[in-house]
């Protein structure tokens, strides 16, 4: 799963990135307990074994950036290991924006020398995870060079599915689906400025979008307005431009009040952020500077919210479009000793325009459009495929048949 190279992740972002790859293969994993002086950053339980890892990020994927911080992961991992009163297997990792494959051999080739029996790991932002020793290459997975290997077509699809280029293909798909499950203008279009107009983007940034779609062959000109068509090839290419790795952690309530507290929470966020008014000076795409972060349902508990819910009993998750400590404490959440047992999930989301701009709302609480719900969960481990084909029955239904 990799993550847009513009994203710049910092050393918990990789923490939290190498927590769900393990969580997705079903081991235990937390924090170690506040107050240790020396201690690893995360405790991970699984294959019958313990593993306290260490994970250093640099800031540039060169062999002689990474080398010393991968060294320096090893003796403190060993260090950790030394000091716990039980056996554990050290694992050092190193991550960065972008790390070559040779470079990823190079440190696993180094580590073997120095360290032959310690487990390491290397992982980047564009879903690299290299790793070597005592049962965790399992974890190895290499998504994004192969797609670039494989020629000028396939390195469209970042572009193509980009967060603006997203909202825009929403709008031009919006009326197909009904008002309340999709909030966005329904008008057709005959160029780019008019396009551009109703999502309010830059004209250059329709113009290369409708450009881009159309040389994909899924837009053409019918009776003089836009239509995209193809839906059907479209829509598999769009799911699978969406499995980034969203930075995404557990949270617990901090004082529990019952099973409606997340819309009761999210409801009176979301007036706070009505009552700020347009008061303020704003960015290009319409945004206030400085303002409070949006939030809304996702995933599940959206299918839930908008009515066609299918999988229930999972902790629900809350869209944040930044990792905000303060905004979680005016939510009532909080990540620390959440590992274990959650009460949601907070997913920061990389795009963001084509997220927030979309969602509807549902009794005052801001809900993730239909669309997004499909695309989130068609790739969700928990049931996620079945989620999705309900909704393809129930409301997608149009878009696939369409010709």
């Amino acid at each position: 799963m990799a993550i847009p190279h513009h994203a710049k992740l910092s050393e918990a972002d990789f923490e939290r990135l190498l927590a769900g790859a393990f969580r997705r293969v079903s081991w235990r994993v937390h924090r170690p307990s506040s107050g240790r002086d020396v201690q690893p950053d995360l405790i991970v339980e699984g294959n019958g074994k313990k593993y306290l890892i260490e994970v250093k990020r640099s800031s540039e994927g060169r062999r002689d950036r990474l080398i010393p911080l991968l060294a320096q992961a090893i003796l403190q991992a060993q260090a950790y290991a030394r000091l716990f009163p039980e056996a554990t297997v050290p694992v050092a990792v190193v991550g960065a924006e972008r790390i070559p494959l040779s470079v990823a051999e190079n440190l696993k080739q180094f580590a073997s020398r120095i360290a032959p029996e310690m487990a390491i790991g290397v992982m980047d932002a564009e879903g690299l995870r290299a790793f070597a020793g005592h049962g965790l290459e399992m974890l190895n997975a290499n998504p994004s060079r192969s797609a670039r290997t494989r020629g000028v077509a396939h390195q469209r699809l970042p572009r193509l599915f980009s967060d603006l280029n997203q909202w825009m293909l929403k709008i031009l798909l919006a009326r197909l689906m009904p008002e309340d499950l999709l909030s966005a203008p329904r008008e057709k279009f005959r160029n780019a400025s008019q396009l551009a107009q109703a999502a309010n983007v830059s004209v250059m940034s329709a113009f290369r979008f409708v450009r881009q779609l159309a040389n994909e062959g899924f837009l053409e000109q019918q009776k003089g307005y836009f239509e995209v068509v193809r839906i059907q090839e479209l829509m598999p290419r769009w799911v699978g431009a969406s499995r980034h790795s969203e930075r995404e952690f557990p949270v617990r309530w901090i004082i529990k009040k019952g099973r409606h507290q997340l819309n009761a929470t999210l409801k009176a966020y979301a007036s706070e952020l009505s009552a700020v008014g347009s008061s303020g000076s704003k960015a290009r795409d319409g945004r206030k500077m400085n303002s409070p972060p949006r939030a809304c349902i996702g995933l599940f508990a959206a299918a839930d919210a908008l009515g066609l819910g299918f999988v229930h009993g999972l902790p629900p998750y809350i869209y944040l479009e930044r990792d905000d400590v303060d905004v979680l404490q005016r939510l009532g959440l909080s990540a620390q000793d959440a590992e274990h047992t959650p009460d949601a999930y907070i997913r920061v989301p990389d795009n963001t325009e084509a997220l927030f701009r979309p969602a509807v709302m549902r009794d005052g609480v801001p809900v993730s459009d239909v669309l997004q719900v499909w695309l989130d969960v068609s790739t969700h481990p928990s049931r996620g495929r079945a989620q999705a084909d309900e909704i393809k029955r129930r409301v997608l239904r149009p878009l696939f048949a369409k010709k």
